[in-house]
């Protein structure tokens, strides 16, 4: 039963929008369940195995190499940041494959790889920067790379492809669930990696990952997703039929007419502004060792600054791209600060709980603790945005992001216990108010037609942020919360703070200007 509605609008019950996934999970058709269960296995080993990463190469395949943390934290940026590379160029392999085919295909690159990386250590002992041990583990990381560059877009094809719809939003809000259930289930690994060490729990996962291979093979066969597909399609074509007559009968239809470029529009300062920092962090910034860092950056600059020089259609292309949007680039790019506290829960936090309360229940079980996230944003997420929902975006943004940022000054306080699960708490209630309106905000932001693109863009400062905390988060773990030696945590998470308070700030600063001209003023 709905809830009674106040003023006109509909009140969301918390409770409610919690236990919904669930029911619509029992209700999902078999073709449904084929991807969601293997997609909560993955997001459990996925979650699981980058939760270990750094510390894997920091504590031993690093052992003995001067700057230990500042390598390691560079090897989790080649695996985060590598995704989103390969979902750009492998994201159209399930369009011309199909769904299943390439859901298999992607498991056995994400099987082979998480296979080499556990494997390495029996095979290659000696450790070292660029060692064979090295070598096959970053073999490994880039093989499954590569298969969750297919993964994960196939997955989200999979939903699109077997709903429609009256039940996409359902199918998409399963996937987001049982990720953030499945990147909660590490917290009960303390155990196992106690007992048998990280390379002991990466087996585990990787036998994982071959169940959610089986599950996906025994599940979604070649007739589920036929049958799925034109289910699906059957309905898509009653809702076609329902549009049409809604025209007919002179109902005006919401989709919006596609936007004409603008032929003569020039290339905006800021984004040649942006390339020449881009460029001089390449040239005054790499070191020797950091070759496949800044290789990754150098490619990225080769594509964004020659597109301009490829004709006119390219230059006419990027002059009303997206980030062009003198406004719609300010926004977004200034969420990277608050947003590198996403980066810190897998890259900074283990090796964190682990070394500043050694000795302690916390330190023996930071699992418990750096995977606390998922589940508290699975709970506060619906309930928050049930009780906030009438609330102004771009407040809620500026309110959510100062929240967030806030309880970090907690770390840069203390290290100790109340410290710690007040930022993990406070942190995760600042997360669930502004994270869900930043795709709402980034829709309404954009001109009529053009919100795909924007919404596309919006992902990208996300992409920069994986990239350019491992930059300086291993220096900072290095100096001041060293494996062996004096620490002093505090200051580093007191920089972290000082860091993610500048989003809240830019916005605050910004609200006369991005938003006046912000279509809906409310969600």
């Amino acid at each position: 039963m709905a809830a009674a509605p106040v003023d006109g609008v509909e009140r969301k019950d918390p409770l409610k929008e919690i236990a919904q996934p669930f029911i619509d999970l029992v209700r999902a058709p078999r073709a449904l369940w084929g991807i969601n269960l293997a997609y909560f296995l993955e997001g459990w080993v996925y979650f699981g195995m980058l939760g270990y990463l750094a510390m894997h190469f920091s504590d031993f395949i690093f052992q003995g190499v001067p700057n230990p943390d500042v390598h390691s934290h560079h090897m989790v940026m080649v695996l985060t940041a590598g995704i989103t590379i390969a979902m750009f160029f492998l994201g159209t392999v399930a369009d011309k494959r199909g769904v299943r085919r390439t859901l298999l295909l992607a498991f056995c690159f994400l099987l082979a790889g998480r296979i080499l990386i556990s494997i390495a250590p029996a095979v290659f002992p000696t450790t070292g920067l660029w060692s064979a041990l090295h070598l096959l583990t970053m073999a490994g990381i880039l093989v499954v790379v590569a298969g969750y560059g297919m993964y994960q877009p196939a997955a989200y094809a999979g939903v699109r492809k077997f709903t429609s719809a009256k039940n996409a939003a359902m199918g998409y809000a399963m996937l987001y669930a049982l990720m953030n259930l499945g990147g909660w289930l590490p917290t009960f690994f303390s155990p196992i990696r106690r007992s048998i060490g990280i390379t002991g729990a990466y087996w585990v996962y990787t036998a994982l990952t071959a169940i959610a291979l089986i599950v996906t093979f025994l599940i979604l066969t070649p007739k589920i997703e036929a049958a799925a597909i034109a289910r699906a399609e059957r309905e898509r074509e009653g809702d076609k039929e329902k549009q049409a007559a809604d025209a007919a009968g002179g109902i005006a239809s919401d989709k919006a007419a596609p936007v004409a470029y603008d032929r003569d529009r020039r290339i905006p300062v800021h984004l040649w502004i942006m390339l020449a920092l881009i460029a001089g962090c390449v040239v005054f910034l790499p070191s020797p060792a950091d070759f496949i860092v800044w290789g990754v950056i150098a490619a990225a600059i080769l594509v964004l600054g020659f597109v301009p020089a490829l004709g006119v259609p390219a230059r006419r292309w990027f002059a009303n791209h997206p980030l062009s949007d003198v406004k719609f680039f300010f926004f977004i790019f200034a969420l990277i600060p608050v947003q590198t506290l996403f980066t810190y829960n897998w890259l900074v936090l283990p090796q964190y709980l682990e070394r500043a309360f050694e000795g302690s229940f916390v330190s023996e079980n930071f699992e418990v603790f750096s995977n606390m996230n998922p589940i508290l944003i699975f709970i506060a997420v619906p309930i928050i945005t049930a009780l906030t929902f009438r609330k102004k975006v771009y407040n809620m943004m500026i309110i959510g992001t100062a929240v967030m940022a806030a309880p970090a000054f907690l770390l840069g306080l203390s290290t100790s216990l109340p410290a710690l699960l007040g930022y993990l708490f406070v942190m995760t209630i600042g997360e669930a108010m502004w994270q869900p309106r930043f795709l709402q905000y980034a829709a309404e932001i954009a001109p009529e037609g053009r919100t795909g693109a924007y919404m596309g863009v919006a992902q990208f400062p996300w992409f920069l942020t994986k990239m350019l905390v491992p930059l300086y988060s291993g220096i900072f773990m290095q100096k001041y919360c060293p494996a062996e030696g004096a620490r002093d945590p505090e200051t580093m998470w007191l920089f972290f703070a000082c860091l993610a308070a500048v989003s809240p700030l830019l916005l605050i600063a910004a609200r006369g200007w991005v938003g006046k001209d912000f279509k809906s003023k409310a969600a």
